[in-house]
């Protein structure tokens, strides 16, 4: 904004108005005091550069955002933490104490909730993430690793984590910021269940259905921020938080969105600069970043049981799109089959399902 005022600029400027006779040329006393002054005036001028994206929010303002939107009551979401089920094996009356970290290769720890007593050769307990994210939702028997032997356990493994969600992005927090600015969320109508569902930790998007069973009944719902189904732990809080703030005699159903599982399969053709194997990695990454943005589009509205025919509703998967993603990737030079959900046509999807990549299958 302030690029033309430049050291050089100002002082220009500055020695224009003087109405003196005193001297000014380069060295002289009062154009190195003028020059001082110029640039320092130039430094608080390329400064203010800063302050745009306070005032004008966008996904680089970083903590502005988090400070303009506390000011209307939203707190970024910290992110929650994973856990797991783990099965012991050993001695009758062995114990593993409760805090006991237990580790997979890539090192991320789990700690155990409380102390596992074997009775009859096995004991349960439930682990539970050292830190908040996505990253520790790991698979069955991926944690292998305990900082020591106890005494009669033979053996341990864990099934698989779920739960773990990353702290909200700049673009999530960004979003609903202006979601709370644009829209008027009052008096429990639609855009209040959202809000409430959204400021969720866990909650990616949701979608709310009015009168979805008749005069007073409320539907809202949820993807977790991978606009994938929401975790059945993540609804139960999202309920409990919305019955805390409902208006009375409201009745809320809260649920997962439904996931349409949707498998990918294609027949390519390549050049030199890359491998199928690359090429599917970059697929399936891109196809879900597709898939993502779509249900993150649709969520956004709000539908009326009453005003709205639910059936109709639908929403599409292009197949088309797919296609591009796909041609668009480096060293594509065209492909020969291509199957979403095992066909060739565009995917409807009902108003509250998402869909879910399966699998992707590059040859």
């Amino acid at each position: 904004m302030y690029e033309d005022l430049t050291v050089e600029a100002i002082k220009s400027r500055i020695l224009a108005r003087l109405t003196t006779n005193l001297q000014t040329r380069e060295g002289s006393y009062t154009n190195d005091v003028i020059s001082a002054a110029a640039a320092e005036i130039a430094e608080v001028y390329h400064s203010m550069d800063a302050l745009v994206p306070a005032f004008y929010l966008d996904e680089t303002s970083g903590t502005y955002i988090d400070k303009q939107a506390a000011v209307v009551g939203i707190v970024r979401k910290a992110g929650t933490k994973a856990s797991c089920a783990i099965t012991f094996t050993g001695t009758d009356g062995a114990q593993v104490p409760s805090g006991t970290p237990f580790y997979t290769a890539a090192g991320l720890a789990f700690l155990l909730r409380e102390t596992a007593v074997i009775a009859d050769g096995t004991a349960t307990g439930m682990l539970d993430a050292a830190q908040v994210g996505d990253l520790y939702n790991i698979g069955a028997g991926e944690i292998t690793q305990t900082l020591k032997n106890y005494s009669g356990i033979s053996g341990y493994a864990n099934e698989a984590a779920a739960g773990g969600t990353d702290p909200e992005s700049d673009a999530s927090l960004l979003a609903r910021y202006l979601d709370r600015m644009r829209r008027t969320a009052t008096s429990g109508n639609p855009y209040h269940y959202q809000q409430w569902a959204n400021s969720v930790a866990g909650v990616g998007a949701s979608r709310v259905i009015a009168k979805w069973d008749g005069p007073g009944t409320v539907k809202v719902i949820l993807t977790d921020p991978n606009m994938e189904p929401a975790a059945p732990e993540t609804v139960e809080q999202c309920a409990a938080y919305i019955e805390q703030q409902r208006p009375v005699g409201a009745d809320v159903t809260v649920t997962a969105a439904r996931a349409k599982e949707l498998a990918v399969t294609a027949e390519v053709t390549i050049d030199g600069s890359t491998t199928r194997e690359a090429v599917q990695t970059a697929f399936e990454k891109a196809v879900k970043e597709y898939f993502g943005t779509v249900v993150g589009s649709v969520f956004g509205q709000n539908l009326d049981g009453q005003l709205d025919t639910l059936e109709a509703e639908t929403y599409t998967v292009s197949y088309n799109r797919i296609s591009a993603i796909l041609l668009m990737i480096p060293g594509v030079v065209d492909h020969t089959t291509l199957l979403v959900g095992g066909g060739t046509e565009n995917i409807s999807m009902a108003p509250d399902e998402v869909p879910v990549l399966t699998e992707v299958t590059v040859s």
